[in-house]
């Protein structure tokens, strides 16, 4: 009955034994899964940030190429407008100038017409 006894408590105790390490096998196993789990979230984390740190980065080229753009349209709607100012600035004093020569054209007419009638009344 003692040897009984002796091989009842030594198969639990294997068995014991057997269920812990199997449980620790488990707990391993799963560990290691959650592990993978973990390192494949964090490298799609990391993957998705430089995406993202990427993006930032075309958008900000960009709104940097606009801007420039934009700056460049200014500029040379500034100068057109420059050219144009120019140019109509010319017009206007040729067009003054025109007829400040037709007014002392007329003067000058006037003077010689002046002169003749005084002539002739003399």
């Amino acid at each position: 009955m003692q040897t009984e006894r002796q091989r009842i408590i030594s198969e639990e105790s294997q068995k014991a034994k057997q269920a812990a390490a199997n449980e620790i096998d488990s707990k391993t196993r799963e560990l290691a899964e959650l592990n993978d789990v973990l390192k494949a979230r964090d490298a799609k984390l990391a993957e998705a940030q430089q995406a993202q740190a990427e993006l930032i980065k075309k958008q900000r080229e960009l709104d940097d190429a606009k801007r420039e753009l934009e700056l460049t349209v200014a500029k040379r709607i500034q100068d057109g407008l420059g050219e144009v100012r120019a140019q109509a600035k010319r017009e206007a004093e040729d067009s003054l100038n025109l007829k400040v020569l037709e007014r002392e054209q007329t003067i000058a007419s006037m003077q010689q017409k002046i002169e003749e009638l005084k002539r002739k009344a003399e």
